[in-house]
Protein backbone atom coordinates (compact mmCIF):
# COMPACT_ATOMS: atom_id res chain seq x y z
CA UNK A 1 0.00 0.00 0.00
CA UNK A 2 2.61 2.34 0.90
CA UNK A 3 4.48 2.11 -2.59
CA UNK A 4 1.43 2.34 -4.37
CA UNK A 5 1.03 5.49 -2.84
CA UNK A 6 4.14 6.84 -3.62
CA UNK A 7 4.04 5.45 -6.76
CA UNK A 8 0.77 7.33 -7.13
CA UNK A 9 2.30 10.88 -5.74
CA UNK A 10 5.60 10.88 -8.17
CA UNK A 11 3.08 9.93 -11.41
CA UNK A 12 1.03 12.76 -10.00
CA UNK A 13 3.91 15.07 -9.79
CA UNK A 14 5.33 14.10 -12.94
CA UNK A 15 1.86 15.07 -14.69
CA UNK A 16 2.04 18.55 -13.05
CA UNK A 17 5.38 18.87 -14.85
CA UNK A 18 4.07 17.60 -18.03
CA UNK A 19 0.75 19.91 -17.40
CA UNK A 20 2.65 22.72 -16.35
CA UNK A 21 5.67 22.60 -19.69
CA UNK A 22 2.66 21.81 -21.77
CA UNK A 23 1.05 25.20 -20.99
CA UNK A 24 1.32 27.71 -23.38
CA UNK A 25 3.64 31.01 -23.00
CA UNK A 26 1.31 34.20 -23.80
CA UNK A 27 3.02 36.80 -25.87
CA UNK A 28 2.20 40.11 -26.98
CA UNK A 29 4.25 41.51 -29.94
CA UNK A 30 4.55 45.24 -31.03
CA UNK A 31 6.35 46.88 -33.52
CA UNK A 32 8.51 50.49 -33.37
CA UNK A 33 9.34 53.00 -36.07
CA UNK A 34 11.46 55.58 -35.94
CA UNK A 35 12.29 58.51 -38.78
CA UNK A 36 15.04 60.29 -38.40
CA UNK A 37 16.21 63.10 -41.40
CA UNK A 38 19.53 63.43 -42.82
CA UNK A 39 20.70 66.10 -44.67
CA UNK A 40 22.52 63.71 -48.56
CA UNK A 41 26.20 64.22 -48.70
CA UNK A 42 26.47 62.91 -52.65
CA UNK A 43 24.92 63.64 -55.41
CA UNK A 44 24.80 61.41 -59.14
CA UNK A 45 24.68 63.14 -62.02
CA UNK A 46 23.84 61.49 -65.36
CA UNK A 47 24.40 63.34 -68.82
CA UNK A 48 23.72 62.18 -72.42
CA UNK A 49 25.24 62.78 -75.67
CA UNK A 50 23.51 61.60 -78.50
CA UNK A 51 24.72 62.56 -82.55
CA UNK A 52 23.30 61.02 -85.40
CA UNK A 53 24.34 61.01 -89.30
CA UNK A 54 22.48 60.45 -92.14
CA UNK A 55 24.77 58.21 -93.83
CA UNK A 56 27.69 57.00 -91.73
CA UNK A 57 27.50 54.82 -88.63
CA UNK A 58 31.78 55.76 -87.82
CA UNK A 59 30.91 59.46 -88.51
CA UNK A 60 27.78 59.40 -85.76
CA UNK A 61 30.42 57.37 -83.50
CA UNK A 62 33.68 59.76 -84.08
CA UNK A 63 31.12 62.89 -83.55
CA UNK A 64 29.78 61.20 -80.32
CA UNK A 65 33.25 60.62 -79.00
CA UNK A 66 34.72 64.08 -79.73
CA UNK A 67 31.32 65.72 -77.84
CA UNK A 68 31.53 63.08 -75.01
CA UNK A 69 35.05 63.88 -74.62
CA UNK A 70 35.04 67.63 -74.02
CA UNK A 71 32.26 66.95 -71.75
CA UNK A 72 34.17 64.97 -69.30
CA UNK A 73 36.92 67.03 -69.71
CA UNK A 74 35.16 70.00 -69.13
CA UNK A 75 33.56 67.75 -65.65
CA UNK A 76 37.15 66.63 -64.74
CA UNK A 77 37.69 71.12 -64.68
CA UNK A 78 35.05 71.39 -62.49
CA UNK A 79 36.35 69.41 -59.88
CA UNK A 80 35.07 65.51 -60.58
CA UNK A 81 38.41 63.24 -59.64
CA UNK A 82 38.41 60.43 -62.80
CA UNK A 83 37.39 57.98 -60.32
CA UNK A 84 33.56 59.49 -59.95
CA UNK A 85 32.83 59.57 -63.39
CA UNK A 86 31.59 56.28 -65.19
CA UNK A 87 30.65 55.18 -68.87
CA UNK A 88 26.94 54.14 -67.92
CA UNK A 89 25.72 53.43 -71.52
CA UNK A 90 26.54 53.92 -75.32
CA UNK A 91 24.66 52.37 -78.33
CA UNK A 92 24.87 52.89 -81.47
CA UNK A 93 21.79 51.76 -84.21
CA UNK A 94 20.50 52.36 -87.47
CA UNK A 95 17.02 54.33 -87.19
CA UNK A 96 14.15 54.05 -89.25
CA UNK A 97 11.38 56.42 -90.33
CA UNK A 98 7.80 54.82 -92.04
CA UNK A 99 5.71 55.39 -94.35
CA UNK A 100 1.88 54.63 -94.52
CA UNK A 101 1.51 54.87 -98.16
CA UNK A 102 2.89 52.84 -99.41
CA UNK A 103 3.71 50.94 -96.37
CA UNK A 104 7.23 50.89 -95.86
CA UNK A 105 10.23 51.62 -93.70
CA UNK A 106 12.92 53.59 -94.67
CA UNK A 107 16.49 54.03 -93.51
CA UNK A 108 16.81 56.98 -91.39
CA UNK A 109 20.43 57.31 -90.58
CA UNK A 110 22.65 56.02 -87.33
CA UNK A 111 22.12 57.41 -84.13
CA UNK A 112 24.67 57.25 -81.33
CA UNK A 113 23.97 57.71 -77.92
CA UNK A 114 26.59 58.05 -74.86
CA UNK A 115 25.54 58.33 -71.15
CA UNK A 116 27.77 59.24 -68.06
CA UNK A 117 27.50 58.74 -64.34
CA UNK A 118 29.14 61.62 -62.20
CA UNK A 119 29.63 61.32 -58.45
CA UNK A 120 29.67 64.99 -56.85
CA UNK A 121 30.58 64.66 -53.15
CA UNK A 122 30.90 68.49 -52.51
CA UNK A 123 27.34 69.12 -53.23
CA UNK A 124 27.89 73.22 -53.29
CA UNK A 125 29.65 72.39 -56.87
CA UNK A 126 26.16 70.47 -58.44
CA UNK A 127 25.35 73.50 -60.26
CA UNK A 128 28.70 74.38 -61.38
CA UNK A 129 29.31 70.45 -62.72
CA UNK A 130 25.58 70.69 -64.45
CA UNK A 131 26.62 73.97 -66.34
CA UNK A 132 30.01 72.68 -67.27
CA UNK A 133 29.05 69.08 -69.08
CA UNK A 134 26.00 71.12 -70.66
CA UNK A 135 27.96 74.08 -72.44
CA UNK A 136 30.81 71.43 -73.15
CA UNK A 137 28.34 69.45 -75.40
CA UNK A 138 25.58 67.51 -73.04
CA UNK A 139 22.27 67.43 -74.81
CA UNK A 140 20.49 65.53 -72.28
CA UNK A 141 20.55 65.47 -68.11
CA UNK A 142 19.17 62.35 -67.09
CA UNK A 143 18.78 62.61 -63.63
CA UNK A 144 20.29 64.70 -60.46
CA UNK A 145 19.63 62.77 -57.50
CA UNK A 146 20.98 63.24 -53.70
CA UNK A 147 21.49 60.45 -51.21
CA UNK A 148 24.00 59.63 -48.42
CA UNK A 149 26.96 57.28 -49.57
CA UNK A 150 26.26 55.12 -46.36
CA UNK A 151 23.30 54.91 -44.70
CA UNK A 152 23.97 52.91 -42.13
CA UNK A 153 25.88 55.13 -40.20
CA UNK A 154 22.83 56.98 -39.22
CA UNK A 155 21.05 53.72 -38.08
CA UNK A 156 22.50 53.79 -34.40
CA UNK A 157 19.90 56.91 -33.20
CA UNK A 158 17.49 55.23 -35.34
CA UNK A 159 17.80 51.62 -33.92
CA UNK A 160 17.48 53.35 -30.17
CA UNK A 161 14.44 55.33 -30.97
CA UNK A 162 13.04 52.62 -32.40
CA UNK A 163 13.60 49.86 -29.75
CA UNK A 164 11.68 53.05 -26.91
CA UNK A 165 8.92 53.65 -29.07
CA UNK A 166 8.12 49.77 -29.06
CA UNK A 167 8.86 49.36 -25.53
CA UNK A 168 6.17 51.70 -25.19
CA UNK A 169 3.45 50.83 -26.85
CA UNK A 170 3.86 47.11 -25.40
CA UNK A 171 3.44 48.66 -22.24
CA UNK A 172 0.62 50.78 -23.05
CA UNK A 173 -1.44 47.61 -24.24
CA UNK A 174 -0.47 45.59 -21.23
CA UNK A 175 -2.18 48.15 -19.19
CA UNK A 176 -5.18 48.26 -20.83
CA UNK A 177 -5.27 44.73 -21.27
CA UNK A 178 -5.15 44.27 -17.70
CA UNK A 179 -1.56 42.14 -17.80
CA UNK A 180 1.87 42.32 -16.52
CA UNK A 181 4.74 42.56 -19.41
CA UNK A 182 7.66 40.39 -19.19
CA UNK A 183 10.60 39.65 -20.48
CA UNK A 184 11.33 40.18 -24.54
CA UNK A 185 11.17 37.16 -26.33
CA UNK A 186 12.56 37.57 -29.62
CA UNK A 187 14.05 41.19 -31.22
CA UNK A 188 14.41 41.77 -34.70
CA UNK A 189 15.06 44.59 -36.99
CA UNK A 190 14.23 45.94 -40.35
CA UNK A 191 17.36 48.17 -41.74
CA UNK A 192 17.17 50.31 -44.74
CA UNK A 193 18.71 48.19 -47.98
CA UNK A 194 18.66 50.08 -50.41
CA UNK A 195 18.20 53.62 -50.15
CA UNK A 196 15.66 55.39 -52.35
CA UNK A 197 17.74 58.57 -53.85
CA UNK A 198 15.91 62.10 -54.06
CA UNK A 199 15.14 62.65 -57.24
CA UNK A 200 15.99 67.05 -58.11
CA UNK A 201 15.77 66.78 -61.95
CA UNK A 202 14.77 63.60 -64.48
CA UNK A 203 14.93 63.80 -68.16
CA UNK A 204 16.07 66.90 -68.83
CA UNK A 205 15.98 67.71 -72.48
CA UNK A 206 18.45 70.85 -73.37
CA UNK A 207 19.71 72.87 -76.32
CA UNK A 208 23.23 73.64 -75.95
CA UNK A 209 22.45 77.39 -77.37
CA UNK A 210 20.04 78.17 -75.09
CA UNK A 211 21.27 76.15 -72.00
CA UNK A 212 24.97 77.25 -71.97
CA UNK A 213 26.02 79.13 -69.15
CA UNK A 214 23.12 78.98 -67.00
CA UNK A 215 23.52 78.49 -63.44
CA UNK A 216 20.96 75.78 -62.58
CA UNK A 217 19.64 75.93 -58.60
CA UNK A 218 19.96 72.86 -57.20
CA UNK A 219 18.54 72.00 -53.56
CA UNK A 220 19.39 68.63 -52.04
CA UNK A 221 16.91 69.30 -49.54
CA UNK A 222 16.76 66.37 -46.47
CA UNK A 223 16.38 62.62 -46.51
CA UNK A 224 14.13 60.64 -44.24
CA UNK A 225 15.58 57.52 -42.50
CA UNK A 226 12.94 54.79 -40.93
CA UNK A 227 13.99 52.44 -38.82
CA UNK A 228 11.02 49.30 -37.55
CA UNK A 229 12.04 46.74 -34.66
CA UNK A 230 9.55 44.13 -34.01
CA UNK A 231 9.58 42.92 -30.16
CA UNK A 232 7.80 39.66 -29.10
CA UNK A 233 7.09 40.22 -24.74
CA UNK A 234 6.42 37.39 -22.43
CA UNK A 235 2.83 38.64 -20.52
CA UNK A 236 1.87 37.26 -17.57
Amino acid sequence: MKRFCIGLLLFLLAAGVYAAEDKPTRTLSVTGTAEVNVAPDICYLSFGVQTRDPKSATAAYKANAGQMDAVIAAVKTAGIPAKDIQTANLNLAPQYRYEEKPSRRLFDGYLVTHSLNVKVRDLARVSAVLDAAVSAGATEVGSVSFTVENPKKYTADARVEALKAARAKAEKIAEVAGVKLGRPLSISENEPGGWGRYYAQANVALDRAESASMDMPVEPGEMKLTHTVNITYEIE
